[in-house]
């Protein structure tokens, strides 16, 4: 999801610490519940998320260079920069140690650094010029200019974060990258119906979560605060912000439900909750040929899923992916 700012979940530093009793404790608590959301032994789990990963780089139309020009000025650094074959205008940073792009090149908004992982619920999303959408989690940004550069800056993009001390990072993102937003708020996401008036043609919800997937194993401070008390304090929060958003999407229309975690808890679970209490809400696949993309489970613990979960997916992590997870609904008309 965006980077260069504190994602979404992500631990905010606190004073203490604990026992490496304890840390071990989580550790392996952590580890044998990613070893069975991916359905592969706790080796393998370890190794995939002990891995570290490249970032990508989105060309940024808006900035009003063309992809062309922007192609030829990046066009020395040849192999460090490896084409995304499923997401437009977009690669792979393979670069030495050292090596870096020019800085005129981000400082104008032409290019954007995001971990690849981000670019699928935009896509996913599928905005269209004209279209008036919501940006539900919207800070830092990355995921929002990526809509308004999909739609050239043709969509009423309202852009909201539930913490006011993002707002200020947000707006700065929007405005390096050239993006028209009719509107940017700090309502608390679960009681979003409350404070802006629907419908909206697609709403994208990247919600707070616990972040999993950007855990790295080889560092211990990476677990310093997880708990399964956390992942069922998200859990809750998400659905009520997929309720309340609901409430605000048109018949028709297309919400987008994404996290950066692992935790069926916050993920196929959340999704699952909506499904349950909102019937007019409706499944449909995810049709983006990254690699990595898996079916969602309907099954975990001794809970089962709505079937239609499998058209949700989840990405596993590699090299140049963090793990997360992507679900795409439409209310029937």
């Amino acid at each position: 999801m965006a980077r260069g700012a504190k994602r979404k979940g992500a631990s905010s530093a606190r004073p203490g610490g604990r026992s490496s009793g304890g840390a071990n404790a989580r550790r392996q608590q952590f580890l044998t519940r990613a070893a069975r959301v991916f359905d592969v032994p706790e080796g393998v789990a370890e190794a995939l998320m002990s891995q570290g990963r490249r970032q990508s780089l989105r060309f940024n139309p808006l900035a009003g260079v063309s992809r062309s020009d922007f192609e030829a000025e990046i066009a020395p650094w040849g192999e460090a920069l490896i084409p995304v074959d499923w997401c437009e205008g977009a690669w792979h940073l393979d670069l030495a140690p050292g090596e870096a792009l020019p800085d005129h090149l981000f400082s104008s908004g032409q290019a954007f650094i995001q971990n690849a992982s981000s670019f699928v619920p935009a896509l996913a999303l599928d905005p269209k010029p004209g279209e008036r959408i919501l940006d539900l989690c919207a800070a830092p940004g990355g995921k929002t200019s990526h809509i308004a550069a999909l739609t050239g800056n043709e969509a009423e993009i309202w852009a909201n974060d539930a913490l006011p001390a993002r707002l200020p990072k947000l707006n700065e993102v929007l405005s390096l990258l050239h993006v028209r937003t009719a509107s940017v708020t700090a309502h608390p996401g679960q009681f979003i119906d409350r404070f802006l008036d629907g419908p909206f043609d697609r709403i994208l919800i990247d919600a707070q979560c616990t972040g999993e997937g950007m855990f790295d194993l080889r560092r211990p401070v990476t677990l310093r605060y997880w708990s399964m008390e956390r992942v069922i304090e998200y859990s809750r929060l998400q659905r009520k912000m997929l309720m309340a958003a609901t409430k605000l999407l048109k018949p028709g229309g297309v919400l987008v439900y994404s996290t950066c975690t692992l935790s069926p808890e916050e993920n196929e679970a959340s999704v699952n909750h909506l499904l349950s209490h909102a019937p007019d809400m409706l499944l449909e696949p995810i049709e983006i040929a990254a690699p990595g993309l898996i079916p969602a489970r309907t099954r975990w613990d001794k809970e089962s899923f709505d079937p239609s979960l499998t058209m949700a997916c989840r990405v596993s992590p590699s090299r140049f992916m963090e793990a997360c997870f992507v679900a795409r609904l439409r209310k029937d008309a």
